[in-house]
């Protein structure tokens, strides 16, 4: 082989590396998308299940509820818990009280390089999460499966990120007690 036909496959390489690592990115993303929009489906269904036993009372009650139901997607990245305890839930009754309605909005993580500054928001922490009840819960949780318990302030912390919505009703049980 002479060294004109190495230099040539040097040089392919460099045209089509960068279109294989963006389709790698793409695919990991894309799985990532849709394990957490599940995620975040499930955690709204229990949330809404929460509220239709309980009612609508205390807010604090379901932003934990909604840490809880999201801890799964922390085992894929540690910044993914900052994500869950970034995320917002909403949960109203209807005007009768007989159905529950939960928002739930989720910062979905971009890792694509460079895509999360076209595509998404930076998300910029400046809370303290270890003395919140989500924070503690998930702390407590940490603990009882003897796992190490993260430090969980975020501040100055930046990541990109895409909010997912996602909503969920359902009867309102506690409705006539």
């Amino acid at each position: 082989m002479n060294l004109k036909a190495k230099g040539q496959s040097a040089v392919e390489f460099l045209l089509v590396a960068p279109l294989l690592f963006l389709i790698f990115f793409t695919v990991a993303q894309l799985s990532y998308t849709a394990y957490a929009s599940f995620a975040v489906q499930r955690a709204a269904l229990a949330v809404a299940r929460m509220a239709s036993l309980g009612g609508i009372g205390n807010s604090t009650v379901f932003k934990t509820q909604l840490a809880i139901s999201l801890l799964p997607i922390s085992n894929l990245n540690q910044k993914a818990l900052l994500t869950i305890l970034a995320s917002d839930c909403k949960v109203n009754e209807s005007t009768n009280k007989q159905k529950i309605n939960v928002q739930v909005r989720y910062p979905m993580p971009i890792w694509i390089p460079l895509v999360g500054k076209v595509f998404g928001e930076t998300l910029i922490s400046s809370v303290n999460y270890n003395n919140s009840p989500a924070g503690q819960a998930i702390k407590d949780i940490f603990s009882m499966l003897r796992m190490p318990v993260p430090d969980l302030s975020f501040n100055g912390v930046r990541l990109p990120v895409y909010w997912i919505h996602f909503e969920a009703t359902t009867f309102n049980e506690a409705y006539g007690r």
